[in-house]
Parts: structure tokens; C-alpha cells; sequence
């Protein structure tokens, strides 16, 4: 499991602006979570891949909407990070500080934008309009 202090944001060239952790470690959503109400799909072994950030008492945000930062109880009885109620999770595959190894693993995980939202670059850094199509003052 992982755990932070804060949510800062980070923005690497051609990969646009995303959400890590306090030791700078790139965080990520996954498209089978529930948003609303939130809801982590997310156990078992996966949960040993893709470790749920788990929420402290209170989570600072720089860069981050606070009022976007919350919690879920999971079925386990912890409570994990939400972002704009998606839960957040660190790849174990991301060895260091900036790392992205986990974006658009299997179609499902994505690195987590400031707004919650998925971000929309691939793993090798070139980004695709594709995935802002439908989102709001994207086009």
C-alpha cells in the first residue's frame, strides 16, 4: 500500500500535466473504478500491482483543486485517495520519481490529470487528441 501527504502536479514535455504523489511518483486511475459513487474495482492481486494510495487525515493539494481530493472506504476497510471522486493508485512497475510505466497499461490505467481526468498521451510519450474527444472544452 502507499500513502502521501500531499497531491502535486507535474508536468513533463510531451506528456502534458499529471497528478503524483509527494515523492514525486506519477499516479494513476483505472477505467473499471466508479467516479460516482466512487468505488474501487481494484483488489486482490491487482491491488499488489497497482497499490491503492491510501488517504491520511488530511491531504494537501498544490496545483490540485482541494475540494476535488477525498476518500473511499474499501472492501478491505481502508480508506484510499479519491480525485475527483476516482481512486488513485501507484504502478509498481515505476521504480522512481517521474516514471510512467503504468500509462495506458492494458487500455485501463491511466496517469491521473489535475482534474481527474485520464491523461491523454500514450506510453511512449506521443500524445493522441483521440482521448479528449467528448470532454468538456476539449475538441
Amino acid at each position: 500500500m502507499a500513502t502521501t501527504s500531499m497531491l502535486m502536479t507535474e508536468e513533463m514535455e510531451g506528456m502534458g500535466t499529471f497528478v503524483t504523489d509527494d515523492k514525486g511518483m506519477t499516479l494513476y486511475r483505472y477505467e473499471m473504478d466508479q467516479a460516482s459513487p466512487s468505488k474501487s474495482m481494484c483488489t486482490g492481486d491487482c491491488a499488489k500491482t497497482w497499490m491503492p494510495v491510501m488517504a491520511q487525515d488530511s491531504v494537501k493539494a498544490m496545483g490540485v483543486e482541494q475540494s476535488l481530493v477525498g476518500s473511499v472506504d474499501r472492501s478491505d476497510g481502508m480508506k484510499q485517495l479519491t480525485l475527483a471522486g476516482r481512486p488513485l493508485y501507484r504502478y509498481m512497475g515505476d521504480a522512481k520519481a517521474g516514471e510512467m510505466k503504468g500509462q495506458a497499461k492494458d487500455s485501463k490505467w491511466y496517469a491521473v490529470t489535475p482534474a481527474g481526468e485520464k491523461a491523454a498521451m500514450s506510453s511512449d510519450g506521443s500524445g493522441s487528441s483521440e482521448d479528449m474527444e467528448g470532454m468538456p472544452g476539449m475538441s
